[in-house]
């Protein structure tokens, strides 16, 4: 073989290596790439299944979302046991004893304030208290009736003991001075439920009132003069008088609690909650044999089971019993703590508030 042929074969030899070396380069890195894909998808194949397939926790978790809460957990106490709250609130079992509720626009809650409830639903409704709750200082009574499910718990201010003392701020006004209107009384009691709103009374206030008073024929309005007294036959009805106390500014929340069903214990719990009642009664010049409750007085406290009245039949606040008609059995003075038996005499059943 000469020269030129065995460079030849060496050229076309070192070709042959040299294109079947990237072939099998590629094919080692085929192999590698081809096990690294495979061990790498085997785990995420894996986690996708998984997060495919809610856990049995998480299960669990969306079976007790949609679960109707057991009587239990509706009258589950506020926790104490989160760290957080252990330095802002605190359980306590306390003696039982009863309170009413007496204001109608506080929440009612169970757990950690959940499940709230208005308390106008058990508005005047009687509870027993077994335990406080003191939750950022405020303090809470848990609340519930004998044999039935607890209620909840709720802001103490809400609620009254029945010998709770309450006195609540309202202007006395007479119904002779500055305005004279012997037979005004409803006029001047409406007024004095109007001055615990914040109403400034003022003698072209008090004008405007007596001047304007519904009248027969008006529905239910008031038969006979206000100042005169000509043609009297009774005083404006407690509806028409709630009805006319919402044309004023100061009224817009009067409301006629009249019912047969009204009681004292009714008008007491009223007084707790911080609203004075206009009621229906006697005056210290009823004639003997006359019945009609054709005079208006409010009530404005209560106290060791007596009621502070504001009579306006007297020219002046400091007007004491005998100053009046001299019918003693109702001539108490234009101020007085009257014992519940005395009231309970005279009352029946019409009064007007405030909601």
């Amino acid at each position: 073989m000469d020269k030129k042929s065995v460079l030849k074969k060496i050229k076309t030899l070192s070709a042959a290596i040299l294109l079947a070396a990237p072939i099998a380069s590629s094919s080692i890195v085929s192999v590698v790439s081809a096990a690294d894909e495979a061990q790498s998808q085997t785990p995420q194949n894996s986690q996708t299944a998984q997060s495919q397939q809610p856990s049995q926790t998480e299960q669990s978790s969306k079976t007790d979302q949609t679960k109707t809460p057991s009587s239990s957990d509706q009258t589950k106490a506020p926790s104490t046991t989160n760290k957080e709250q252990t330095t802002t609130a605190s359980n306590k079992k306390v003696k039982t004893f009863k309170v009413a509720i007496v204001k109608k626009n506080y929440g009612i809650y169970q757990g950690n304030f959940e499940n709230k409830k208005s308390s106008s639903k058990y508005f005047h409704k009687t509870f027993n208290v077994s335990k406080t709750f003191t939750h950022n200082g405020k303090k809470y009574y848990w609340i519930s009736q004998k044999g039935k499910p607890a209620i909840g718990y709720i802001n103490k201010n809400a609620v009254a003991t029945p010998n709770q003392a309450k006195i609540v701020k309202a202007p006395y006004v007479s119904q002779y001075v500055p305005v004279k209107t012997p037979w005004g009384c409803a006029g001047a009691s409406m007024s004095m439920l109007l001055g615990s709103q914040g109403q400034k009374i003022t003698a072209s206030f008090l004008k405007k009132v007596q001047d304007n008073l519904p009248m027969q024929p008006t529905k239910g309005g008031q038969k006979g003069n206000v100042y005169t007294g000509v043609g009297f036959g009774y005083v404006i009805s407690p509806g028409a008088l709630a009805k006319y106390a919402r044309t004023f500014k100061t009224g817009k929340n009067v409301i006629n609690i009249s019912n047969k069903k009204l009681t004292l214990d009714d008008i007491r719990m009223y007084v707790q909650g911080g609203k004075p009642v206009l009621y229906y009664g006697f005056s210290s010049y009823q004639k003997p044999g006359d019945n009609v409750r054709n005079h208006c007085k409010v009530i404005v406290g209560y106290e060791k089971g007596k009621f502070l009245v504001y009579d306006p039949l007297y020219y002046s606040k400091h007007d004491d019993a005998g100053t009046g008609g001299k019918n003693m059995n109702y001539d108490h003075g234009a101020i007085a703590w009257l014992p519940k038996a005395t009231i309970q005499h005279e009352f029946c059943h019409k009064a007007i508030t405030i909601k």
